[in-house]
């Protein structure tokens, strides 16, 4: 029988599928203990969620200066983050000073190191905080024995990335840097960014690292280290993650205004598409915020083939001709669909917060994705 198109499937093919109970179990025999958490600009989350996935968790510190992620955080996790800035705090407060292990988390703030900002590195007033946080790490009286560094493609080249390694290697921790973007794992989202993993575990990291990994791997000077490997499994499409109830819904249907003017730039998908564009904290505000959605009516009526593919970007576009016919047929994803594409639980609540502010921290966010596998390469190493 033929599915309904944007039906829901219990697994999304494409996407790498885990057995939580078999990583859990074997994370669980390298740590022994639960592990301990301080995450640093929390967020909503989304890195508390990817781990979950992997180890039990105890002892938690979150921190972040937004009231409305921790709101968010608050809401799925019942635990209340921390309101602070955190260059103002003390390390050795904030850290455990016993021999307890813990793992350090950290999605700095990326307006620094983004292509289309100023590239101003550790000279924007926005990189202070991490950059304090790099200060302590090598005078720490217990250092963690887990970093996570999550930032933008163009962190890679920073001086702030360059002061992160000098620390971390100060106090002998084995080292990997990826540049990653969630198609690699089968799902069909772009947003690259990059990773950094460390641990002072006896030996290392032990464990190979995983061949869809090895080819996004780079070096000191953040170049790639070798070529990266195709996705380790077919790529989805976008008709496993959307929801055809959300075509009803009229707040998401595209103005026709809006499309008149822009649809020289609109990234149009449809559900039989196998990628679309980064979801930014401005989406569904600006049409350059992320991919607009072909409504199934607009399918029906074939207008999917009436989209011009542009041989340079990959990018299906409107033709000027046909600029009419997509009138009523273009719409926002949802909240829920984006949730989806970033891999976060479908009971995952944004009841303390508009829709207009889940995409925002959603846009701020991680994929949980590729941060849960990345992370289980890290706990691999005991």
């Amino acid at each position: 029988m033929r599915r309904a198109l944007g039906a829901r499937r219990t697994t999304r093919p494409g996407a790498r599928r885990l057995d939580v109970s078999r990583r859990r179990a074997s994370t669980r025999r390298a740590l022994g203990d639960p592990a301990s958490l301080r995450e640093l600009y929390s967020g909503i989350g989304a890195t508390r969620l990817a781990l979950e996935h992997l180890v039990d968790l105890q002892d938690v510190v979150a921190i972040d200066n937004s009231d409305a992620a921790n709101a968010v955080y608050e809401a799925n996790f019942g635990d209340v983050p921390r309101r602070a800035n955190i260059e103002h705090l003390d390390a050795n407060a904030l850290f455990p000073s016993s021999e307890r292990d813990y793992a350090l988390t950290a999605s700095p703030p990326c307006q620094p190191y983004t292509r289309r900002g100023l590239g101003l590195a550790s000279e924007d007033p926005r990189a202070k905080s991490f950059h304090a946080v790099i200060d302590a790490i090598p005078n720490l009286s217990n250092p963690p024995r887990w970093v996570f560094v999550e930032n933008v493609r163009g962190f890679e080249s920073s001086d702030t990335r360059r002061a992160l390694l000098d620390a971390l290697s100060e106090r002998d921790y084995d080292i990997r840097e990826f540049i990653v973007d969630p198609t690699a794992l089968g799902v069909p989202n772009t947003r690259e960014r990059y990773y950094l993993i460390a641990t002072r575990s006896p030996g290392g990291f032990s464990e190979p690292t995983p061949t869809w990994l090895r080819g996004r791997a780079i070096d000191a000077a953040g170049q790639f280290v070798g070529e990266a490997s195709t996705s380790q499994s077919t790529t989805s499409t976008l008709a496993d993650y959307i929801r055809t109830e959300c075509d009803n819904e009229d707040e998401l249907v595209l103005g026709s205004e809006m499309i008149r003017k822009y649809w020289r730039v609109l990234d149009v998908v449809t559900p039989t598409s196998k990628r679309c564009s980064t979801f930014t904290s401005g989406y569904a505000d600006t049409v350059f915020g992320g991919s607009v959605l072909l409504r199934s009516r607009g399918v029906q009526r074939g207008l999917d083939e009436l989209l011009e593919l542009d041989a340079d970007s990959g990018v299906s576009r409107i033709n000027e001709r046909d600029v009419e016919h997509f009138i009523d047929n273009l719409r926002w994803f949802h909240v829920d669909e984006i949730k989806a594409l970033h891999g976060v639980r479908d009971d995952f609540t944004f009841n303390a917060c508009s829709r207009k502010k889940a995409i925002f921290l959603l846009g701020n966010s991680i994929s949980v994705h590729v941060v849960r596998e990345v992370l289980l390469h890290l706990f691999s190493a005991g």
